[in-house]
């Protein structure tokens, strides 16, 4: 059981739209070089209404698995080990209240100095130093490199529906003297912990290389390209989008009634991989003019599942079976619906359903799975020698399976 300590998290209901990303890139991961310059991460949240809240953050530094690893706090951060959230300004000209908070990383006051897996944590101070939001990221000393490429899966049952791939690291003349325990890898699909293979040992060693040109084992179900709305303006419908009602305190916003694809093909598009980010299209509007809708999702189903939940899903949920995103069942709609509080902008979604028998979440439910897909992948190589005392992040590199 993965702990919410070291998970993204949200734990204050009154906390929106956070998210940690490299500067100036909201669709990125969080993954910086170990001599990344001032400001090199940004973290940016909201806190509905105008109370102006005291925070304060730190870093943990984690082992490959993410749990907190056996540093002290001064080994590992160079400056303070706690500070001040004072990037801090007030939402205006928004029917929803809110006061808006920014973080860069590193800054003058707080800069790590050792690679690896990192939670940001931030506290309430107003609430008895209560933990309201944890954040995971990565930093690379970028030693290594990784040779990586998609081959045909050896099973037949999934060459239409899953990417594998195979890869090798370059160790660049580093010692290692047991590899297949020093040396600990991990593949993500879209940035997603939650379904990342790993920790994986190298499958052939040679003088300056390790391979891991396994045999369906390094294999994801593709999806298909996500389902998108563009909710950055209220003026009018932009796509996916059926109805804006504005009401007296707030906007209602209902998307367009989804299909199941789970027996359907789709053509290839452009998509952001699951994520979401913040916009205002209206002329000469900042991003503090932003303002929150509730978001009606729905998608047609003649009968409700046996023994099953369905749940919207993406980078808006933190990839996780999230309450609010939970769907009901309309007998008289033929449908299921949920409704959630967002910020305007671009997102991507799908529709996940949890199976009650197996606890698992079902590999096609609503969506299906299609080779052509275009997903992100992301390859971790951590390495602990025999007697370090934390993992370092020696490698990373990320592929679009869009372009095999």
């Amino acid at each position: 059981m993965v702990s919410a300590q070291t998970q993204n998290t949200v734990i204050d209901d009154q906390i929106l739209t956070v998210q940690l990303t490299l500067s100036g890139a909201p669709l990125s991961l969080p993954m910086v070089d170990l001599r990344a310059g001032n400001g090199a991460l940004s973290l940016q949240f909201d806190h509905l209404g105008d109370e102006l809240k005291d925070y304060e953050y730190t870093i943990v530094h984690c082992n490959n698995d993410w749990e907190p690893s056996e540093l002290d706090d001064n080994e590992y951060i160079d400056g303070f080990t706690e500070d001040r959230i004072t990037n801090v300004a007030n939402s205006f000209n928004t029917l929803a209240q809110y006061t808006h908070y920014a973080l860069s990383l590193p800054n003058a006051n707080m800069h790590w100095t050792v690679s690896g897996n990192y939670l940001l944590k931030v506290i309430d101070k107003d609430d008895d130093d209560r933990l309201v939001i944890v954040r995971r990221f990565m930093v690379v000393e970028p030693f290594w490199r990784i040779d990586a490429a998609f081959v045909r899966t050896v099973k037949v049952d999934k060459l239409n529906t899953s990417h594998e791939i195979d890869f090798d690291i370059v160790t660049k003349g580093a010692r290692i003297s047991n590899p297949q325990n020093d040396v600990q890898v991990y593949v993500l699909q879209n940035g997603r912990w939650d379904n990342a293979i790993g920790p994986l040992k190298p499958f052939i060693v040679r003088s300056e290389s390790l391979s891991f040109d396994y045999q369906d084992v390094v294999v994801f179900p593709a999806g298909k390209e996500f389902r998108f709305f563009d909710m950055r303006t209220f003026d009018y419908r932009g796509e996916g989008i059926k109805i804006i009602a504005e009401q007296h305190d707030n906007y209602e916003v209902t998307l367009r009634t989804d299909e199941s694809r789970f027996d359907r093909s789709v053509s290839y598009q452009v998509d952001a991989d699951g994520r979401f980010v913040v916009g205002n299209n209206n002329f000469n509007q900042t991003l503090l003019q932003c303002d929150y809708a509730n978001v009606l999702f729905s998608i047609r189903q003649n009968m409700p599942l046996e023994e099953a939940d369905v749940y919207v899903f993406g980078e808006l949920t933190d990839w996780q079976l999230k309450p609010e995103f939970k769907m009901s069942y309309s007998h008289d709609a033929r449908m299921y619906y949920c409704e959630a509080l967002l910020k305007q902008g671009y997102y991507n979604y799908q529709y996940v359903v949890l199976d009650h028998r197996t606890g698992e979440l079902d590999p096609d439910g609503f969506e299906g799975n299609w080779y052509e897909t275009g997903n992100q992948y992301t390859i971790l190589a951590y390495f602990r020698p025999f007697g370090a005392r934390y993992d370092r992040l020696m490698g990373a590199v990320t592929l679009n399976s869009a372009r095999q």
